[in-house]
């Protein structure tokens, strides 16, 4: 397993190891997780890495995605999830999208205790949650969760493919933030590449 620390890539055995490194603030964990189509479906241990389909296989487990009609987020408790302030107030965790500042003061976004997903895009893996969790220090930090999206949410290619946290707490200066990436759009990424072909020629 591999983990982005600062923007470098960094290999190591466990999350907790990771997180011991002096000058960490933010881990990146690229994964491939094929979330079931199950009222169970992934238990997440954010500071351990463990993941499992049940909740005793997960001690301490931060998040809880899955569901059959829906893709519902669950945590162990509080207001741990951001959803966008347009989005229903029925509505569950929202996609946050591309470049969003998670944090305890955000303008156009509430944190609420979970739900069915909202907002997220079909064939896409630029769907993004914000949420929040206690880690093993007993402290508070903020994290972001990644979801690739086939034609549907209840898919069975849905798929979580990387998650972040913030090592520092929320109380602190280098801790009271994270911020999603930037995928780029498809059409995005084909002008890049007609781009480069041309600058090929030219030469």
């Amino acid at each position: 397993m591999f983990s982005y620390i600062q923007g470098l890539v960094v290999g190591f055995a466990s999350l907790s190891a990771a997180a011991s490194i002096a000058h960490a603030s933010v881990i990146v964990v690229p994964v491939n997780l094929t979330i079931p189509v199950t009222p169970a479906g992934l238990y997440i241990n954010i500071s351990t890495g463990v993941i499992s389909t049940t909740a005793s296989g997960a001690p301490g487990w931060d998040i809880n995605v899955g569901g059959t009609h829906s893709l519902n987020f669950v945590s162990p408790g509080g207001y741990n999830f951001v959803r966008m302030n347009l989005a229903p107030m029925s509505a569950g965790p929202s996609n946050v999208g591309n470049a969003f500042m998670i944090s305890n003061m955000m303008p156009s976004a509430s944190w609420i205790t979970g739900g069915a997903s909202n907002d997220f895009t079909n064939d896409s893996s630029a769907n993004f949650v914000g949420f929040k969790f206690v880690g093993n220090d007993s402290l508070t930090h903020f994290g972001w969760m990644q979801f690739s999206i086939g034609a549907s949410t209840t898919g069975s290619d849905r798929k979580i493919v990387s998650y972040a946290w913030n090592t520092e707490s929320v109380t602190t200066m280098g801790g009271d933030s994270i911020v999603t990436p930037i995928i780029p759009a498809p059409g995005a990424l084909a002008l890049l590449g007609l781009a480069g072909f041309a600058s090929r020629r030219r030469r």
